[in-house]
């Protein structure tokens, strides 16, 4: 399968993505992060960086964005490469939150760890994990 072909199914998953329940995304995330904070991977400052992701707000803070967002087209699909354990789970979480399909490349054996535990509470909720797509050399 060529890169074009998985982009286009992942842009295909941007309307399935917006429609699922922000109480459905938040509860994926917190329970992936309870997995692996069970992993004792991380320090505590880690894993307080790691929860930010759920507990920050909207990304459009300011008063214009915070009521117009629902005209703003934010669509798009991300590649994701990261050699930092951490900062590949922030950013899979934060994309994950924003609903945006990604195309990602793991680097080492927790990536892959974390993201099976991802794709495990998906399933459990009846969430299609087609938004992710993993792709190694």
């Amino acid at each position: 399968m060529d890169l074009r072909q998985r982009l286009s199914e992942l842009k295909s998953q941007v309307e399935y993505l917006a429609s699922l329940k922000k109480e459905d995304v938040t509860h994926i995330i917190k329970s992936s992060i309870y997995e692996i904070e069970n992993l004792e991977v991380f320090r505590e400052e880690e894993l307080k960086e790691l929860n930010k992701v759920i507990l920050t707000n909207e990304a459009f803070l300011n008063l214009y964005f915070k009521y117009n967002k629902e005209r703003l087209i934010t669509k798009g699909v991300v590649y994701l490469e990261e050699e930092n354990d951490l900062q590949f789970l922030i950013s899979l979480f934060y994309f994950f939150k924003q609903r945006v399909p990604i195309l990602l490349k793991t680097n080492t054996k927790l990536q892959i760890q974390s993201l099976d535990i991802i794709h495990k509470f998906l399933k459990e909720n009846n969430i299609s994990g087609n938004f992710l797509i993993k792709i190694n050399d």
